[in-house]
């Protein structure tokens, strides 16, 4: 059904509002707009993984590999001043054990100023960049998974994409599975 924007029923909503990545604007009839809004007051919003023009990126290398990180300053601030804070950081990659397609640090990542679940999510996608609050974890995502401890499901601070060679980190990611450990250093771009 096409909906003539012309009409004075419906009204133009900003997907900006509903936080997903549009290439047209949505029209709406004033009563849905209500309803969402109604919705919108009621739910947590949707993950941001919107990558902004001239968003501030680091660089991942994985013994020889380089993958660019985009960090999602609107849509978790906090989490990306205290990661950039800690810059540059070197460490080791493993698989997670309970998760599916993760890998995580190896060592304790502890950001004690974190406090909020910011753009948090139990379902995440691949070439997520997370911190794993209260876990002390700081995990990225290369595949099909469910964060998860024996206890349960685990949500997730998404702060960063992997925005570049997403499949050759699918392949790193494998290979820390199957290999075991690997060293990384992740520092800001030049």
């Amino acid at each position: 059904m096409q909906i003539d924007p012309r009409a004075s029923k419906y009204r133009k909503v900003s997907y900006r509002l509903l936080r997903i990545r549009p290439r047209e604007v949505l029209m709406m009839r004033q009563d849905e707009n209500a309803l969402l809004e109604k919705y919108l007051r009621a739910w947590p919003p949707l993950v941001d993984r919107e990558v902004t023009d001239g968003a501030e990126r680091l660089v991942m290398e994985i013994e020889g590999d380089e993958f660019p990180i985009a960090l999602l300053r609107n849509a978790a601030p906090k989490t990306c001043d205290a990661f950039v804070r800690k810059l540059p950081l070197k460490g080791e990659f493993i698989h997670a054990a309970w998760s599916g397609d993760v890998i995580r640090m190896l060592d304790s990542f502890e950001l004690p100023e974190i406090k909020d679940f910011e753009n948090g999510t139990y379902y995440l996608a691949p070439g997520d960049v997370c911190y794993t609050l209260g876990h002390k974890e700081f995990t990225i995502i290369y595949g099909d998974c469910d964060p998860r401890m024996p206890y349960g499901a685990v949500r997730e601070v998404v702060f960063g994409i992997i925005c570049e060679r997403l499949k050759d980190f699918q392949k790193v990611g494998r290979l820390i599975r199957v290999a075991g450990a690997r060293k990384f250093t992740i520092k800001k771009e030049k």
